[in-house]
C-alpha cells in the first residue's frame, strides 16, 4: 500500500494541507474570545460582507475544512491503492475501455497529483476565508480580498486544466511522459 502511495506523491507533502487546516483551527481558537457577538457569515459578490451571524459559526469554516481533508485524503489514499482504479474514473464506458494498463496508470498518477494539488488550493482558500473572516469582524479589514480571488481563479483553472488533460490522455494512445 505504501509503495502504491508513495508513487503518486511523497507522503511528507500532506504537511502542506495539514499544515493549513491547523492554521485555520488555531485562528480561530487563538482569536474566539476576542470576537464580537456577531461575525460576517456570508459575502456578496465583491467580497463584503453582507450577512451577519453569532460568533460560533467561525468553527464552521475549519470544520468544513477538515471534512474536506479527510474526504480528499481518504478517496486519495482509496485511488492510489486501488486494484483497478478504471473503475473509479469518471468517464464514457467508451472511453473508458478503450484504455490501456499503462493509460491507466498515467491517470491513476495524475489524478491522485491533482487530488492533491486540488487539496492544497481548498485548504488555502478555507483557511484564508477564516483569516479574513476574523479580520473583519475585528475591524482589521472591510473586505475579503484579492487573496481571495487569486485562490478562486487558480482553483477554477486547475479544475479545467484538469479535466481537459483527462481528457487528453484518455483520448489517444498513452504518452506516459504526458
Amino acid at each position: 500500500m505504501w509503495q502504491k502511495l508513495t508513487r503518486c506523491y511523497p507522503l511528507q507533502l500532506e504537511l502542506i494541507p495539514l499544515a493549513l487546516l491547523i492554521l485555520a483551527f488555531y485562528i480561530v481558537l487563538s482569536n474566539y474570545s476576542l470576537l464580537p457577538d456577531t461575525i460576517p457569515f456570508h459575502f456578496d459578490a465583491r467580497g463584503n460582507p453582507d450577512d451577519w451571524n453569532s460568533k460560533g459559526t467561525i468553527f464552521l469554516l475549519p470544520t468544513i475544512a477538515a471534512v474536506v481533508f479527510v474526504l480528499l485524503t481518504s478517496f486519495n489514499v482509496w485511488f492510489a491503492c486501488a486494484n483497478d482504479p478504471k473503475r473509479l474514473i469518471n468517464l464514457p464506458e467508451k472511453r473508458k475501455e478503450t484504455l490501456t494498463k499503462a493509460q491507466t496508470e498515467v491517470l491513476r498518477l495524475f489524478i491522485s497529483r491533482c487530488l492533491f494539488i486540488l487539496k492544497i488550493l481548498i485548504m488555502g482558500l478555507l483557511t484564508y476565508l477564516t483569516w479574513q473572516t476574523v479580520e473583519i469582524a475585528m475591524d482589521n479589514a472591510s473586505r475579503l480580498g484579492s487573496l481571495f480571488w487569486l485562490l478562486t481563479a487558480a482553483l477554477v483553472i486547475f479544475v479545467v486544466y484538469m479535466v481537459w488533460k483527462i481528457f487528453r490522455l484518455t483520448s489517444a494512445p498513452c504518452d506516459v511522459s504526458g
